[in-house]
C-alpha cells in the first residue's frame, strides 16, 4: 500500500516542475530580508487558511476531492515547517552573535 502523503508530495513536486521559474532582471530592486520573511509568513498563513477551508468543506459533505484536501494540508504543513526552520536559524544566529559579544 502506498502512503497517500508520499503520493501527495510527489504530485506537488510534479506541479512545481511545471511552473516556469521567473527570471530576475537587473532593473528590479532587491527585496529586503524583512520583506522576504514577511512574504514567507503570509504565504504559510494563506496555505493554512486554504487547507482549513478545504477540510471544513470535506466535513460539511461538500463535493471536494480528497487528494486536493491532502495536498493543501501537506503544502500548509511544509510551508509552516520552513518558516519554523527560518525562525530557528535566526535565533541560532542571534545567540551566536550575543555569545561573541558583537
Amino acid at each position: 500500500m502506498v502512503d497517500p502523503r508520499i503520493t501527495a508530495i510527489n504530485q506537488m513536486r510534479e506541479m512545481e516542475q511545471k511552473i516556469p521559474t521567473p527570471k530576475i532582471t537587473t532593473t528590479e530592486t532587491p527585496t529586503s530580508f524583512k520583506d522576504t520573511l514577511v512574504n514567507y509568513i503570509n504565504e504559510a498563513n494563506d496555505l493554512a487558511i486554504n487547507a482549513d477551508r478545504d477540510i471544513q468543506k470535506m466535513i460539511a459533505g461538500e463535493e471536494i476531492d480528497a487528494h486536493e484536501v491532502m495536498t493543501a494540508v501537506e503544502k500548509a504543513s511544509i510551508s509552516f515547517e520552513m518558516v519554523m526552520e527560518i525562525r530557528n536559524k535566526m535565533l541560532e544566529a542571534y545567540r551566536e552573535v550575543m555569545k561573541q559579544g558583537l
